[in-house]
């Protein structure tokens, strides 16, 4: 069907004509839930490609059920509501398309692009959102249960522990609360220490709270408690024994913000009827404004029918009463009197709070509330500037990589070149919109991706032209050399690329993120790849053969490289043991000696990278670190001069508490550094758990991708080439982790992503081998099996070389450009690039021969003599008994 070379080049153009419509922006319609709730159309401009958080700014949040609070009856079930209410949250957050979606069984992904106020984003997350309104208690059931509970904590008492010697001994309740009950209570109601006075116990430091407050109505079922006390009477009240003697029918809640009375504070405490008038679940609609009368905010709302009669009938028969406004548990506000029968619409008065404070209560009101509680368990967030500035990076690394590949291909090829040259245009046209038809998301190892992509794309241009250019020199025509050459470079080119896809797959699967992006942006450039260079770049050269016709002339430049080796390389194979044994001891060494240096990411905890505004001694940082309890922090010049990076492990109880030592280093660099001084531009916030679950997936990507391999190439060939093949990776992978250990590489998902590029980039170089010697095993069949190895390292020689050149290139600019976050990456792959070839050459090959001593197959000629000590490093010319099998 795409013999001719219209059939050709009308398929060209529907690709092109695919791709660019793709690339163009366009105005789309969507309906989206209104404020009021009525759907409406809103027209939106499609962006072609959309960038990741890590390229345009933004917050990764990765949320989980917080049971410590709430337990959940059916977890699956709350995770599914939970993930509609916060669609329904984000959608009214005002970013650009933002993501909700579950992830495996017991966990929620929200990513907002470009919020500029993460701690307003996470606040309106995490709000559980849950409203409700009460009566409170007329009956005085507190005041009458406070004796018995005096007597509880007496008796308690009892249960003495040991103190220092002729020290009064302290009960269990005062190890608990950490008080000294021979101190008596001031006139707030707290001793000089802060701590409560358990001899006089809770009744001491629970007062009515118009005694307190000067000048306050007194309201029934309100009392007030000195904010130094209100944690520990807090916990008290919730003592298991002190709890089981609270009065029935009520719930103690606590206000949500204290009360300042001249230089003391004030918690209110409120006994409330159990049962609510109504619940959030009524809720229709809320909006946020400014009450005319007081010039404060207010949050106005509807219930639904059935909502505005239970609570019309709840407010009529409590006319008179105090009715207060619960949140997630906390009472905002004083409960407002009670004047009139209320019915679907009805106001919530936030006191001294801000508008857009309102407007966020009222977003997670419309919302609805969360089935129970979420906590924080992976929190990434990219300054714009960052974002910015690594696109930058990204944009001149790719055209300085892209340059030097143009200048290798050029000068090496002449007009062969400038053809794969076209080709490499339509390559970057049809990956560019390959991404947009698929709605992929382009992230910064995305770009990097592609800019290494350009490197491998023309892989299979050098593959093809040393091909014709072996034709030619048996003395064919231009016409046949060409179309023998695109014939025998296809197998490799297919079995070659299909092995790094492999690899991309498992990293696809296993990676999150940024990383996911750069196995999505791998495997799609993989596949332009083959189109440009096996169906473009032949397409050309029909176009070039039919305009010269039968007098066309070759031009694939008159340099050649290696042209008729005929090294040894076998016969080396012990020397590069030792150089490859003194290799791998040096980096096992180092790497047993100091260890793996493991990000956050596999960690977890806490990474901070800040811009001060003039230079700050590490030291300096350090130290005010050690004052916030972060002793174990580590603080390093990350990049500029003026940018640092700051990793620290949770500094409280709970490791898996990130949130808590976030703030502590902002409370640490803004004591040492001054408010305002410093800018954020990244924060990565792991906990423990994330931490094991993405080193677990990092070595299932690389496990994996192991057997991948072994089984496509015992496939493609027979399984003693995939052995061969997986010991060279192995020894690939080993040797560049005692290079991460040696240059002190950090590991993270992005040097993974390295490692499992490098392991595809090194199977390439192996399969343009082994395939290669599958075909002289057929072209010369009285060759040994030592000599057709020789002969086929020899024969690709020329290609390993210039494929290594252009990659180098494009690695390079990557280290130059990349940018810090990138640049591990490339260092890996720059690596890689010496020991995928040096593996390629003395592991796998020596490898195989060994296997094929051990165990020969078909193909294994001569190997039983060289075994036996009769063949050299030439190996023996006597064949293998005709119809052995592998």
């Amino acid at each position: 069907m795409f013999g001719t070379i219209r059939n050709r080049l009308i398929l060209i153009g529907i690709l092109v004509v695919v791709a660019i419509l793709n690339l163009i922006p366009r105005e789309i319609t969507i309906r989206e839930r209104a404020p009021n709730g009525v759907m409406r159309d809103l027209k939106v401009t499609r962006v072609p490609i959309k960038y990741g958080l890590d390229l345009q700014g933004g917050m990764h949040l990765a949320l989980e059920l917080d049971q410590s609070t709430k337990v959940s009856a059916n977890p699956a079930l709350d995770i599914e509501r939970a993930v509609q209410v916060l669609r329904k949250r984000t959608d009214e957050f005002g970013v650009t398309e933002p993501l909700v979606q579950q992830t495996g069984s017991d966990r929620i992904v929200v990513e907002l692009a470009g919020v500029t106020d993460p701690g307003r984003a996470k606040g309106i997350v995490q709000k559980a959102a849950f409203l409700e309104f009460r009566i409170t208690d007329k009956t005085s059931a507190l005041e009458r249960t406070l004796p018995a509970m005096d007597r509880a904590l007496r008796t308690m008492g009892v249960r003495a522990a040991p103190g220092a010697p002729g020290a009064p001994r302290r009960s269990a309740v005062e190890q608990l609360l950490g008080g000294d009950t021979t101190k008596k209570a001031d006139s707030t109601g707290a001793t000089a220490d802060s701590a409560i006075a358990t001899d006089g116990v809770l009744s001491s430091q629970i007062q009515s709270a118009g005694a307190v407050i000067p000048g306050s109505f007194t309201m029934p079922g309100e009392f007030a408690v000195a904010e130094t006390a209100f944690p520990r009477v807090d916990s008290m009240l919730h003592l298991p024994e002190i709890r089981a003697l609270w009065p029935r029918n009520v719930e103690m809640l606590w206000s949500a913000d204290p009360t300042s009375v001249g230089v003391n504070q004030f918690r209110l405490l409120y006994v409330l009827e159990d049962r609510p008038l109504v619940t959030g679940e009524s809720l229709v609609n809320a909006q946020a404004s400014i009450d005319p009368l007081t010039n404060g905010p207010i949050v106005q709302f509807e219930l639904d029918r059935a909502g505005g009669r239970r609570f019309g009938a709840g407010t009529g028969s409590h006319v008179g009463d105090y009715m207060a406004i619960i949140l997630d548990n906390r009472v905002q506000g004083r409960p407002p009197v009670i004047q009139s029968r209320i019915d679907r619409n009805g106001q919530i008065t936030l006191g001294n709070r801000s508008l857009v404070e309102a407007e966020d209560l009222a977003r997670t009101l419309r919302a609805g509330a969360l089935p129970v509680p979420l906590k924080i368990v992976e929190e990434r967030q990219v300054g714009a500037s960052l974002g910015a500035d690594s696109v930058r990076g990204g944009i001149t690394a790719g055209m300085v990589g892209t340059l030097l590949v143009i200048l290798i291909m050029v000068g090496y090829y002449a007009l062969g070149g400038l053809l794969a040259i076209g080709a490499l245009g339509f390559y970057a046209l049809f990956s560019l919109g390959g991404l947009a038809l698929m709605e992929a998301t382009l992230t910064l190892p995305g770009i990097a991706g592609l800019i290494l992509s350009v490197g491998i794309a023309v892989d299979a241009n050098v593959l093809i032209f040393e091909r014709i250019r072996e034709e030619v020199a048996k003395g064919k025509t231009v016409r046949l050399a060409v179309d023998e050459g695109f014939k025998h470079a296809m197998p490799a080119i297919i079995d070659s690329n299909l092995a790094t896809v492999l690899t991309a797959l498992f990293l696809f699967q296993f990676g999150t993120g940024p990383v996911r992006g750069f196995a999505v942006t791998l495997i799609l450039g993989i596949f332009a790849s083959l189109v440009t260079a096996v169906f473009v770049t032949r397409t050309f050269y029909m176009l070039w053969l039919k305009r010269k016709g039968e007098k066309a002339r070759l031009s694939l430049g008159k340099l050649r490289l290696f042209k008729d080796a005929k090294y040894d390389f076998i016969g080396l194979r012990k020397y590069a043991y030792w150089v490859t044994g003194i290799m791998l001891a040096i980096g096992l060494t180092f790497t047993l000696i100091r260890g793996l240096n493991y990000s956050t990411e596999f960690t977890g905890g806490t990474l901070m990278q800040v811009k001060t505004q003039n230079r700050v001694d590490v030291a300096v940082i350090r130290s005010g670190l050690a004052a916030r309890g972060l002793h174990g922090a580590e603080i390093q010049r990350f990049g500029a001069p003026d940018e640092y990076v700051v990793r620290a492990r949770a500094a409280n109880a709970d490791p898996n508490d990130t949130q808590a030592t976030s703030a502590e280093v902002r409370a640490a660099l803004t004591a040492v550094l001054g408010e305002g001084a410093y800018t954020v531009l990244r924060t990565e916030a792991v906990g423990p758990k994330v931490g094991a679950e993405l080193r677990q997936r990092a070595f299932l990507a690389i496990f994996l991708s192991f057997f991948a391999v072994l089984g496509y190439l015992a496939y493609r060939f027979e399984w003693r080439f995939g052995m061969a093949a997986v010991a060279a990776t192995a020894h690939d992978i080993i040797l560049t982790l005692g290079f991460i250990g040696v240059a002190r590489l950090e590991v993270s998902l992005v040097v993974v992503a390295g490692i499992l590029t490098m392991v595809g980039y090194s199977l390439n170089d192996t399969i343009i081998i082994f395939d290669r010697v599958r075909e002289d095993l057929k072209k010369y069949p009285k060759d040994t099996f030592v000599q057709v190895l020789n002969r086929a390292i020899n024969e690709t020689l020329p290609r390993s070389v210039l494929t290594h050149g252009t990659t180098l290139a494009t690695l390079l600019a990557l280290t130059i450009f990349g940018g810090e976050v990138i640049r591990p990456f490339a260092l890996v792959m720059f690596f890689g690039v010496f020991t995928g070839t040096f593996s390629s050459i003395y592991i796998a090959s020596p490898v195989l021969l060994y296997i094929e001593t051990r165990w020969p197959g078909a193909h294994a000629r001569g190997v039983r003599a060289m075994a036996e000590g009769s063949g050299g490093p030439g190996g023996s010319r006597s064949p293998v008994p005709a119809g052995r099998k592998a």
